[in-house]
């Protein structure tokens, strides 16, 4: 059974002025594995970042089926879409999302204030994330004192600081060069191998298809095509080096964050 699957999605708009129907995605079907790291490709407009909004609880569909873990997360309330994205998902945003009177170590943690683990725990996890993203210098600053680079690493460790099932990210190297473009990418590599954790990345960039395991296209709300990369990544790619070998900004350990989760 895979992790997540989608069924017949489709998702139509009213337009505000006017009342005229826009369907921003038909008949949209895939399914991804757990540990899979997917990314959905297409032109701006084409309902990527509609079917990211969807799958991550913000966004309601007009008909079809969202499976997570065979539950059916489409039919949830209000409460337990609130649930779902407090418990079961992480997300990494374009613009970083941070907040600006907060610092990293604060902007990693709030996740985790919202189940209800204690302060000194929540910073405890959240400093160890942050020095597997490499900040491990920059802990105490605030947004504004850090390169958008050092901001998305704070967004990516804000994400997996709760290890989430799913980590859904909307077009993360949008604001970035094309060095950091390829740290990050990397990174979320490393914690989908190493956590297990299922990435769904939603690009117009098709050149960031070569770090992930499934290439879904979309064009005009439809799949164009759906193709499982990782028989041609096991081609291409060389032997990965041994764990011991790795930087060591790109390990991740449960240790502070599983003694945690009983906080208060």
């Amino acid at each position: 059974m895979p992790l997540l699957e989608v069924t017949n999605l489709k998702k139509i708009y009213t337009t505000r002025f006017g009342g005229n129907k826009v369907q921003a995605l038909s008949n949209v079907n895939f399914s991804v594995e757990k540990g899979e790291f997917c990314v959905i490709v297409g032109a701006s407009g084409a309902g990527k970042t509609t079917i990211l909004n969807i799958l991550g609880g913000m966004d309601t569909l007009t008909n079809g089926q969202v499976f997570l873990d065979g539950q059916e997360i489409s039919n949830y309330d209000k409460k337990q879409l609130t649930s779902y994205r407090r418990f079961d998902i992480g997300f990494v945003f374009q613009s970083y999302n941070l907040i600006q009177g907060m610092t990293a170590v604060e902007n990693v943690a709030m996740p985790l204030m919202f189940r209800r683990v204690s302060r000194k725990k929540r910073e405890e996890a959240a400093r160890e994330m942050l020095k597997q993203v490499g900040l491990g210098e920059r802990m105490d600053h605030r947004p504004n004192e850090m390169s958008g680079g050092q901001q998305q690493r704070v967004g990516i460790a804000r994400a997996f600081v709760t290890n989430p099932e799913v980590v859904f990210a909307d077009e993360p190297t949008g604001n970035l060069d094309t060095k950091t473009t390829k740290e990050v990418m990397e990174m979320f590599l490393r914690f989908a191998r190493e956590k297990g954790t299922t990435i769904i990345l939603v690009t117009h960039d098709r050149s960031l298809a070569e770090y992930c395991d499934r290439i879904v296209t979309i064009s005009d709300g439809r799949i164009i095509s759906n193709e499982d990369h990782r028989h041609a990544k096991a081609i291409q790619d060389p032997p990965a080096a041994p764990a011991e070998e790795l930087p060591e900004k790109l390990h991740f350990t449960d240790n502070t964050l599983a003694a945690g989760q009983g906080g208060v």
